[in-house]
């Protein structure tokens, strides 16, 4: 499944999934938990807890991409490194880089069921 699993994260990070709405279910298991290492501190959540993150960002985006600099896959997990860029609301005229990340996706039933995260904000 590497390959597999490989591509789907790609077309989820290639995805709008944070700013459109309806795509949300298309990428995450229902049995999905984050644990996320930020800056602020650390963060679990699960199916609905992401979801509630995912539609909050939806409201303050006009869009947002992944610029992906590493992706190494085993099995049903894949490790990327990436940049996360946003276009907000208020200017979409420019891009800017909100975040940088390193996460190990793992996948069952060909959706993202589990996410290890580490992530820091931009000097932007």
């Amino acid at each position: 499944m590497s390959v597999k699993a490989k591509k789907i994260v790609k077309k989820f990070l290639d995805s709008d999934v944070f700013v459109n709405r309806n795509l949300f279910q298309d990428f995450f298991h229902k049995e999905l938990k984050v644990f996320w290492h930020a800056s602020s501190g650390y963060r679990e959540y699960d199916y609905n807890d992401y979801h509630r993150l995912s539609q909050s960002t939806a409201s303050f985006y006009d869009s947002m991409r992944c610029e992906i600099s590493h992706m190494i896959s085993d099995k049903n997990e894949v490790a990327a490194r990436f940049t996360v860029f946003v276009k907000t609301i208020e200017n979409p005229n420019e891009e800017v880089p909100v975040g940088y990340f390193i996460s190990i996706f793992k996948l069952d039933d060909e959706k993202i069921v589990e996410i290890h995260q580490t992530s820091h904000p931009s000097q932007y």
